[in-house]
């Protein structure tokens, strides 16, 4: 991130994320929110009383060295600057709640307030010239947000309207009322200097307006996909900070947006390429023509009668009957083939041919002077059409239009189907192959699919093995996901696609959209060729004429961001990682610092999950990762840290149970070295026992605990033994036998009759678990004792040698000593905790609407 000096409007974006101390700005800051942790540690004078009004509103009177806080309330109060006392209060007369405020004025004598309250009323008021305010009415709805440039304000409000009003002018109604948003806007910021406004709220979509004396327009619409948008900042005149409702901290270029517009290149195509500097266009004259350049300033090569054409980022293949043009970057070729042609597909230097008698032929294009046929086969499925390969370590990997993959070995070998149709269909649906994307240095490859299935498989002993299938997170929104391009000198990889009329661009290790363009529909022909590091050319045909549109990648940056769209629901730890999971059914993987790794979407509504990293075995051991939730589907994930860390490759499976109800809770069991078990726990009451068996998962046992205990809420397993905690104030004690069978051993009823709702084992006699009461208990030797108490439910604990830690709704960590003769509190910065994991050695993690890391506690 850069320094927040350069941006100081920045630092009121970051109001719900900790900052560290070195990037504060010099001089003093001041915040305020209700009951705002975030600045504990850093705010050097800190007010600790509970407010019982939200500040809405805060404005700070440099030469009188005062500070002007406004509540919901409607009062205003005046604090010395230097110690935050109070000096005054005022209180509006005026009956309703207030949203939001604007504070203008730079004295005590001039100051100038406006209310925005929950009924439209806009209330203006001068609290040192009149005693009750002026009440401007229009708004139909809830006022959210006021700005000003000195001359008007400009509010917006849930009646879907921008309305422009006149400072001086207080008793006339809105200059101006214009609509243009379908759902609520939350936030609003204005350029004076160019007269622009900008919007935006739910439609997560940037609205741009032109403003003047009179009017109010809109210019132009930018898709963000960023989630609501709650509050835009102007950094410099062509740069905005936008903060989203989850957390999200994007920067935008919106200067000279007109050169993102299409230019028109030429007319009468049908089909294009670029290679290298080169141009190749099919017209609709049948003409296939190779310009110079993409300047089209000389056409170097023109062949008549060409009526099909493809190309891959090396080769470009045009034919007509059994007539085949092969155009490189420093070579043409003619070919005349005994039969008619149905359909080319090229890569690199290869050509795959089917011809009109069912047979599929592949040619090297490599060594121009000795052009040779390498395959030639007659598929079993007589309707086969392959439109994708892919050379993979030596093989030859190919996708057909009805969703089969096909191999062969370079040197030697037949050309066998890898995965038949059916075999596939949970892949690609039955539909067509996209893309195919070898990974470096391994014989692993990724696959999309149109039906938004990214898949990783391997080549391995002669046969095909699919890792893992899931959709990305913009397969909800991309109806057409068509190709990988690689990024930042390769360090990330985008999935590009289409939905509707637009092109989007996907990060797919960050799990963030990049950007989204109009191009009028979901193209077949087009091409994305990078520019610099940051710019590509996106070429497409549309109305038979060549577009270009410059797409910049760094006109959008996200400078904080969540892997989650949603709070984090459940977290697990372990050595070396973090593993979070959200509702939006989004599983991330990260250090055990919290920097994400990779982030996949696992099943919708996720709601818990477990990791297992054996400590006795050496950093490259294989790690276990569960997930499950709300729709009874159980992921296992199974990597190798060097694998996942430089390739992102990873094994996953799914089972599912839709009788069962949701998985509540989901824990990994090591019996030996050799020997993993996985348990999930049901809503209804149904505790199930898996095994991978031959890289697919196998149930091994149920277990069905009796309706008067509840349901398995909470699980852990140390040494052979698994301790459970019921929504019915039980906890049970099983042994995990060898052949996956669990054996009850102790059953025990709570005297606290709340449920248990969090549960950790610190050794084979000892173990800990907090209830919705807020209690939190140890069970040594099947005597029970109450450790310390929360206000409200704990979510988490964390046991270690001397002390235990446990985190509950009421935003506190208490820690007690192993005497239990002291209890340290301590706030937590995240509003709404949901769990607490320890990683690495020491840090413990507690996450809700975000994720805090404390090493020192």
């Amino acid at each position: 991130m850069e320094a927040l000096e350069n941006y100081p409007l920045l630092i009121d974006h970051l109001i719900q994320s900790e900052i560290p101390e070195d990037l504060f700005l010099e001089g003093k800051v001041i915040t305020c929110a209700k009951y705002d942790q975030k600045y504990a540690e850093n705010a050097e004078i800190r007010l600790e009383e509970e407010f019982p009004e939200h500040i809405i509103g805060c404005k700070s009177l440099e030469k009188e060295k005062k500070v002007v806080t406004v509540t919901s309330r409607n009062t205003l109060t005046i604090r010395e600057s230097s110690k935050l006392s109070i000096e005054k209060k005022l209180q509006c007369d005026y009956f309703a709640t207030s949203i939001c405020s604007l504070i203008i004025g730079e004295s005590l004598e001039s100051y100038h307030v406006f209310f925005g309250s929950v009924i439209g009323d806009l209330i203006d008021w001068m609290p040192n010239k009149e005693e009750k305010p002026m009440m401007r009415k229009g708004h139909k709805g809830m006022i959210f947000s006021i700005v000003t440039d000195s001359t008007r304000i400009f509010t917006i409000s849930d009646d879907r309207t921008i309305r422009m009003w006149s400072i001086e002018e207080r008793e006339s109604g809105p200059i101006c009322t214009v609509f243009g948003h379908t759902a609520r806007p939350l936030a609003v910021s204005v350029d004076p200097a160019h007269n622009s406004i900008y919007t935006g709220g739910i439609e997560q979509t940037l609205f741009c307006w032109k403003y003047n004396d009179s009017s109010i327009n809109l210019t132009q619409k930018i898709p963000l996909s960023i989630g609501v948008i709650r509050k835009i900042s102007q950094l410099d005149k062509s740069t905005l900070a936008i903060t989203s409702q989850n957390g999200d901290l994007l920067k935008i270029h919106v200067g000279n947006r007109e050169e993102d517009q299409e230019t028109i290149l030429k007319e009468n195509v049908i089909n294009f390429a670029h290679l290298k500097e080169k141009l190749v266009i099919l017209t609709s004259k049948n003409e296939l023509l190779l310009y110079e350049s993409s300047q089209m300033d000389r056409i170097i090569f023109r062949c008549g009668r060409m009526k099909h054409m493809t190309s891959s980022e090396e080769s470009v293949v045009a034919w007509q009957h059994n007539m085949l043009v092969v155009i490189q970057s420093n070579s043409v070729h003619r070919i005349k083939v005994s039969m008619n042609i149905i359909s080319v597909v090229c890569y690199t230097g290869f050509v795959v041919i089917k011809s009109i008698d069912g047979i599929i032929t592949i040619y090297d294009f490599f060594d121009t002077a000795k052009i040779r046929c390498l395959k030639r086969f007659r598929p079993k499925n007589p309707s086969l059409m392959p439109v994708v390969f892919s050379i993979c370590d030596e093989i030859l990997i190919m996708g057909t239009t009805h969703g089969e993959l096909y191999h062969t070995d370079l040197k030697d070998g037949e050309c066998v189907l890898s995965l038949s149709r059916r075999d596939s269909f949970e892949i690609f649906g039955g539909k067509e192959v996209t893309c195919i994307r070898p990974i470096p240095k391994t014989s692993t490859f990724m696959t999309l699919g149109k039906t938004g299935i990214w898949s990783t498989m391997r080549y391995k002993n002669g046969k095909m093995e699919v890792l893992n299938s899931r959709s990305f997170a913009a397969s909800s929104r991309m109806a057409w996901p068509s190709k990988f391009i690689e990024w930042n000198n390769g360090k990330e990889l985008l999935i590009v696609g289409f939905y509707g009329t637009s092109l989007i661009i996907w990060n797919s290790t960050t799990g963030l959209p990049m950007f989204e363009t109009y191009c009028g529909g979901g193209h077949r022909i087009w091409q994305l060729n990078p520019s610099n590091d940051s710019i590509f050319h996106f070429d497409f045909i549309k109305d038979s004429e060549l577009c270009r549109q410059k797409i910049d990648l760094k006109s959008k940056e996200y400078l904080i961001s969540t892997a989650h769209s949603s709070s984090i629901v459940a977290a697990s730890g372990s050595r070396s990682y973090l593993i979070t999971v959200s509702l939006d059914g989004h599983l991330s993987i990260g250090d055990n610092k919290g920097k994400s790794i990779i982030t996949m979407f696992v099943g919708e509504n996720l709601l818990c999950t477990d990791v297992f990293e054996d400590p006795g075995k050496s950093e490259n051991s294989e790690v276990y990762i569960l997930a499950g939730g709300g729709k009874s589907k159980l992921g296992i994930i199974r990597f190798n840290p060097k694998d996942l860390q430089n390739y992102g490759i990873f094994w996953m499976r799914h089972v599912a149970r839709p009788d069962e109800g949701r998985i509540v809770t989901v824990k990994t069991c090591q019996i030996t070295h050799d020997l993993q078990f996985f348990i999930a726990s049901y809503s209804s009451g149904v505790m199930e026992v898996f095994r991978i068996i031959e890289d697919s998962v196998e149930s091994m046992s149920l277990l069905e605990i009796e309706d008067s205990m509840g349901i398995a809420s909470r699980m852990d397993f140390l040494n052979g033994k698994l301790i459970v905690g019921t929504s019915g104030s039980y906890v049970l004690s099983y042994e995990l036998t060898q052949d996956g069978k669990l054996e009850e051993k102790m059953r025990m009823k709570l005297e606290d009759r709340s449920g248990v709702t969090s549960l950790s084992i610190y050794s084979d006699e000892i173990f800990y678990f907090g209830c919705d009461s807020g209690h939190v208990y140890r069970c040594s030797s099947n005597k029970i004792t109450k450790i310390h108490s929360h206000l409200s439910t704990v979510v988490g604990i964390v046991p270690e040698k001397e002390r235990i830690h446990s985190v509950s709704l009421d935003c506190a960590i208490l820690t007690s000593d192993s005497t239990n003769s002291s209890v340290n509190r301590k706030p937590t910065i995240i509003d709404m905790p949901n769990g607490m994991v320890k990683t690495g050695k020491s840090s413990l993690v507690v996450v809700g609407d975000g994720i805090q890391l404390i090493d020192n506690l």
